[in-house]
């Protein structure tokens, strides 16, 4: 481990016990348990003594597919938790190869610097000349410098310390929604960068490991939707763009569904695959627009959706659509958040609440003009700006005049989804029981995930996605009826899943996680380290750090009551032609908030935690090994 005090503008190595890694893996069952020794629950995000910890899991920098996922906890401006951040990319493979798994950060500098991995020590060195250059440039002028290496840069939102600043992995893969920026703006970082080093990955059974990865391959390149992915990108999988046009009573949300033109039949536009290291799918994209009024804008495309903004052709759409996203992207915005936040402040504009002399004397509306005006202010803090960057309770906090009754959120994040819509799934109960929101991620992954972010899909689907993740016959007996399935009791085991591939540094993405199953992973597990282990084995060490996770928020002031859905799940969202309700995931029966309860209770009773708080009670802490914490 790489130990750096800016404060003191020193580096230390420090090596991690090999007991350590057995018990956490890596990744963020790693960084969370060191965010337990090194960061107090007094911790404020933007202090110095806030540390930022980087790591990488046992598969980094292997064959393994789809293990370029990096890790990064710390306390979270915009809602004080202790999360997690991940994104892809190739900088956990350039640590492993410098001779890191983790790297950690404290204290602040006197002046803007970048952190410089390379080959077994670290510098800080100066950046004067990057401070004020937005996150694309600030990856090409290091890259100019050290290529080849991998940066996580920020932008002008991170140097204000926007609270709802995101940044990005190599221009690709999004990290630290909810303000991970803004901590390393805190502490004057204007990017990290790990250098290509020489030292290579050893792994204990190399044949081995080949034997599993071949088999692997061959399916993934035989999957039916590989080809679709590579020509149209992740758009080209959700096959169209959505846009919602519903309005909900008193909050101002809009949500969507009407369809434009596939985007793989845009050909205004000419685009190239981008790829995490050792990634087969390439889910990511470069892309340059050849006509219209943004001409010759070359851009990266990172996100699952796009906004819709009207034109008068769908180039001038699409165009629009990809100058907003290029710009979020440049400052170092979250568009999830952002949107969220600059729909409320839209909604109470639109009903008095607000008015221009809140806005510095601009008329809030939903137009493309004022959106892309709204994203700057925010980046830069200015004005109006100032206040959105808090983020969607910061925000309601600082207007007041009833502004906190009306927000909606879930532990100061935007829903992902409206259940209302899709109704009452896994992946819904997951963004409430989340321990922080973790950056917005959803905790589901791999073949569930698929299941969850779709309605009404088979019974048998949802068994054969819980075998595959290697659930218990008395689980499956606790979970499943030939007709339904117990939503809370399943989120725990999608979860532990996803916590144990955050361990080991897999992408959860539906289109390589679907490729895994637990004994697969087990058999990886012990080609790579050596270290003969169980499918059940790492599923409890997926709990351990899922457990440790709840724990470090219990000490931050989370309890059950911030699991609670918002009060507006359970008024009807009200269409064009239509009102949807809250219904379960089958769309038999209207649930009520007292059912949401008991998927709460059921969900903490399979976990083991105290159904009352929602904290991890001491005989399922002991059991993890984690008394003591």
């Amino acid at each position: 481990m790489a130990f750096v005090d800016l404060s003191r503008g020193k580096f230390e190595k420090m090596p991690l016990d090999p007991e350590f890694l057995n018990k956490f893996i890596g990744g963020w069952g790693m960084t969370n348990r060191l965010a337990r020794d090194l960061i107090p629950p007094e911790t404020d995000p933007l202090a110095p003594e806030n540390h930022i910890l980087i790591g990488a899991g046992p598969f980094s920098g292997t064959i393994v597919p789809g293990a370029a996922e990096l890790f990064v906890t710390t306390r979270f401006p915009v809602n004080n938790a202790y999360a997690t951040a991940c994104g892809g990319g190739h900088f956990a493979m350039m640590l492993k190869l410098s001779g890191f798994d983790c790297l950690t950060v404290t204290g602040r500098a006197a002046k803007p610097v970048y952190i410089k991995v390379e080959e077994g020590r670290v510098d800080i060195c100066d950046a004067a000349d990057l401070w004020g250059r937005d996150v694309f440039e600030t990856v090409d002028a290091l890259r100019r410098r050290h290529e080849p290496c991998s940066v996580i840069p920020i932008g002008p939102a991170g140097e204000n310390r926007v609270k709802i600043s995101v940044t990005s992995i190599d221009k690709g893969g999004t990290l630290g929604s909810g303000g991970l920026p803004a901590v390393m703006g805190s502490k004057n970082i204007k990017a990290i960068v790990a250098v290509q080093g020489s030292r290579g990955v050893r792994v204990a059974d190399p044949r081995g490991l080949r034997r599993l990865v071949n088999k692997m391959e061959g399916r993934i390149l035989n999957y039916r939707l590989r080809d679709t992915l590579l020509e149209g990108g992740y758009f080209g999988m959700t096959a169209d763009w959505a846009r919602i046009k519903a309005k909900v009573s008193g909050n101002g949300t809009r949500v969507s569904i009407a369809h434009l033109p596939d985007v793989k039949d845009l050909h205004y536009r000419s685009r190239k695959s981008l790829a995490c290291a050792g990634c087969p799918t390439a889910d990511k994209e470069r892309i340059s627009l050849r006509e219209g009024p943004n001409a010759g804008m070359l851009s990266y495309l990172t996100h699952f959706s796009m906004r819709y903004f009207p034109g008068a052709d769908i180039e001038e759409e699409y165009g629009k659509s990809v100058k907003y996203l290029d710009a979020a992207n440049r400052y170092g915005i979250c568009l999830f958040s952002f949107e969220a936040v600059k729909d409320f402040a839209v909604h109470l504009f639109q009903n008095g609440i607000i008015d221009r002399n809140d806005t510095a004397g601009l008329t809030l509306d939903d137009d493309y003009e004022t959106t892309m005006r709204l994203l700057e202010m925010t980046a830069r803090k200015q004005d109006f700006g100032a206040i959105l960057a808090e983020g969607l309770v910061g925000a309601a906090v600082k207007i007041g005049r009833g502004a906190e009754e009306s927000v909606l959120h879930i532990k100061g994040y935007p829903w992902l989804a409206d259940p209302r819509l899709t109704g009452f799934g896994t992946a819904t109960l997951a963004q409430m029981t989340n321990p922080a929101r973790s950056g917005g991620c959803a905790g589901i992954a791999g073949s569930l995930g698929s299941a969850s972010y779709n309605p009404g899909r088979p019974i048998q689907q949802w068994l054969n996605g819980a075998k595959t993740i290697g659930l218990t016959d008395d689980a499956l007996k606790r979970i499943f009826t030939p007709q339904a399935f117990n939503v809370g009791r399943l989120t725990r085991h999608t979860e532990d899943w996803l916590s144990l591939s955050n361990c080991l540094g897999l992408c959860h993405r539906l289109y390589i996680n679907r490729f895994y199953d637990a004994p697969t992973v087990a058999g990886l597990y012990t080609a790579v380290t050596g270290i003969e282990t169980t499918p059940e084995a790492l599923l409890e060490a997926g709990a351990r750090a899922w457990n440790l996770a709840r724990l470090l928020n219990v000490s931050a002031g989370f309890s059950r009551q911030d699991d609670r859905p918002p009060k507006v799940w359970f008024s009807p969202l009200k269409g064009e032609d239509s009102e949807y309700y809250l219904m379960d995931y089958y769309k038999t029966a209207r649930l009520e908030e007292k059912d949401v309860d008991r998927m709460l209770d059921d969900y903490y009773e399979e976990r083991g935690w105290d159904v009352k708080t929602g904290a991890p009670a001491g005989h399922t802490l002991a059991a993890l090994g984690l008394e003591g914490l």
